[in-house]
């Protein structure tokens, strides 16, 4: 089977090596490191073949239109690779495997065409008032005076235009059809069918891109109102219905404990994280998550 792992990284290089040395070594990686962050020490401490630190790389802003912009490029430059995979993870680089890697593969083969990738309607009858508030607020993207002033500035306008009661609404056209927003996470795994197709829809409809541009967290809902909007697409993946089930169950194969704020997980985590079933985890640290990663890796080896 033939793997990619998409990861995006702003910090802590020796995690990234560590999470890298502990997947499939026959995989291909492909990295996006924050063009704020110094890309010499994420190369100093890897320097293997199949790791591939994209050249387009995008200074991220937490919860915008950016977070979409270097999810692309690493989706683009995997289905630009020679070899054809099987499947492609989207992972950050604080994230770790808590399955062997024998258990993810066969896990994998006998999911067949399952795509895992999660995803919620919002504009539906049992979706929180505060959610549906969440993603129908403007929230201007700029870029004029740096970061610093171009959030200040963001957040003012934000403000004003929910003051005066403007709000975006929670579907779209494209192509002259309906489309309905679907919020999911940024973790996943699909076919590289399935990232072309993502790809593609974006090239082809800029009507996506408009509309996702002024939101909040569209790393988190892009991917899936594109693929929930494809009735061929949205068969293979995985849709929650009924209420709003929160993030931690729209996130398939990550424990996170997201409340109040993303845990950075230590050695009293781990009975929790070997119970918790799932593929993943994050988020870990060096320095704070060392036990707990050793602790990890005794479990996955044994």
């Amino acid at each position: 089977m033939n793997i990619a792992y998409l990861i995006s990284a702003h910090t802590d290089a020796p995690q990234l090596a560590r999470l890298i040395q502990a997947l499939h070594a026959d995989a291909e990686f492909f990295v996006h490191i924050d063009r704020k962050s110094d890309i010499r020490s994420f190369r100093e401490v890897i320097q293997t073949e199949n790791v591939h630190f994209i050249d387009n790389r995008t200074d991220i802003r937490w919860g915008t239109f950016r977070q979409v912009e270097y999810q692309l490029a690493l989706l683009e430059a995997a289905i630009d690779h020679p070899t054809h995979f099987d499947r492609i993870f989207s992972l950050s680089g604080l994230d770790y495997p808590l399955w062997s890697n024998p258990h993810i593969t066969q896990w994998l083969e006998r999911q067949g065409e399952r795509e895992i990738l999660k995803g919620y309607k919002i504009e539906s009858d049992l979706c929180p008032a505060q959610q549906k508030e969440l993603y129908s607020q403007y929230r201007p993207l700029f870029s004029l005076l740096g970061n610093r002033w171009d959030n200040k500035l963001s957040i003012l306008c934000r403000k004003v235009m929910t003051a005066l009661g403007i709000r975006r609404k929670l579907h779209f056209e494209v192509d002259g059809k309906r489309w309905y927003l679907y919020k999911g996470a940024s973790w996943w795994c699909i076919s590289e069918e399935l990232a072309r197709y993502v790809v593609q829809s974006c090239q082809q409809h800029p009507e996506i891109a408009r509309y996702f541009r002024h939101s909040f967290g569209p790393d988190e809902c892009l991917p899936q109102t594109i693929v929930f909007n494809s009735p061929e697409w949205a068969s293979k993946c995985m849709l929650a219905t009924g209420k709003y089930p929160g993030l931690d169950a729209l996130t398939p194969l990550h424990h996170i404990v997201y409340e109040p704020i993303i845990k950075v997980m230590d050695a009293s985590d781990f009975p929790t994280l070997m119970k918790s079933g799932k593929m993943f985890a994050r988020k870990f640290c060096s320095g704070i998550s060392d036990e707990a990663l050793a602790l990890i890796d005794k479990a996955r080896n044994a």
